[in-house]
Parts: C-alpha cells; structure tokens; sequence
C-alpha cells in the first residue's frame, strides 16, 4: 500500500511505503517473544511517525522515525523494506524541519538499496527515485536532479510506457531543466 502526501510547496510531495512484506532471512537470529515485541516495537513507533506527518505535525514524528530506522536497522537489517519505510519517514520529518543534508543522505540511501536489492523497474526503486529528484527539485538543485530525471525517464517509459503518468511526468520535469543539465546518468 502506497500513501502520497503533498507538503503544499511547489506542487512537491513525499510518499510513504507501507505493509511490505519482508524476505524470510530478514530477522536473524529470530528469537519469538523478544523479536515479535520488538517488532511490535518497531510498528507503534512507525505509526506514531507516519500519524503526525499526516495530522501535519511532522516535528512530532521526528523522534519516533528515528527510533524506528535504530530498531529495524538491529531487527532487519540495512536493505529490509521495512528499515526502508522507517528511513523514509525520518527523512520526511527531517525535511519539513529543514535538515536537508541528514534528508538527502536518507532518500539517497533507500534509492540505492531498491536499486541494489531490487533492480531500477521495481516500483519502490522508482517511488524512490522519484521521493529522490522531488527533493532535489523542491531544493533548487538542478545539477542533482537532472541526471537522474534522464534515468528515471527511461525507466519509466521502458517499464510503464511513454503515455505513463510517471513517464509524462519525468518528460516535463526533463523539459524544464536547463539544457546543461538535462544530460547524464544516474550518479
């Protein structure tokens, strides 16, 4: 389940991965009573993160989220999908506090872990790729942006088509950089 929530700047937005399930291996070493409280752990802090980003509050969620990557960084390691929505939800609340470098390293890291671990056409690679050059953008940075709108215009019109919404999005954000930096693959 994908939510999408608009921050009212510039038409940008952030969206939230939600209920992945995750590869079998992913808790070892599993011990029941202590893992399964953990984990529920894990779920209640995401949830307080995810509910004050929605309610607008994301300041709120700052802490939680950040427990919550700690927690399923221990649980399930760096390239769960889990650790992922937990390093989305700090980076959201971290870039609607203004902390745009520790937000670019979070975005940045759960791009390249879908892109390591699932490949460029898989949908949350794209969904973060796109979480990726919507910061980018909103943060005036065209020379960061425009190579990967080159890349993500070709993934997205191999694998959604070219009348795609995606596609037709990447084409017009692709049209209005400047032509220096139009060009390039991802970095």
């Amino acid at each position: 389940m994908v939510f999408q929530f608009f921050n009212g700047k510039a038409g940008s937005c952030a969206l939230l991965l939600l209920c992945l399930t995750p590869a079998a291996w992913a808790q070892a070493p599993y011990v029941a009573d202590v893992t399964e409280a953990r984990e529920k752990q894990w779920r209640s802090l995401v949830a307080t993160a995810q509910t004050a980003y929605a309610a607008g509050r994301p300041a709120e969620g700052a802490e939680p989220a950040r427990k919550a990557l700690t927690l399923a960084d221990e649980l399930f390691g760096p390239d769960d999908p889990r650790t992922l929505i937990s390093a989305n939800d700090l980076a959201l609340a971290l870039e609607s506090a203004g902390q745009y470098q520790e937000t670019e390293q979070l975005l940045r890291r759960v791009f390249d872990s879908y892109l390591r671990t699932r490949g460029e056409d898989d949908p949350d690679c794209q969904l973060a790729l796109e979480n990726l050059i919507d910061f980018y953008l909103a943060r005036k940075r065209p020379d960061a942006a425009a190579p990967l709108v080159s890349y993500a215009l070709a993934s997205f019109r191999r694998t959604t088509g070219v009348a795609s919404e995606r596609s037709q999005r990447m084409a017009q954000i692709a049209a209005q950089l400047p032509a220096s930096d139009a060009a390039g693959g991802v970095e």
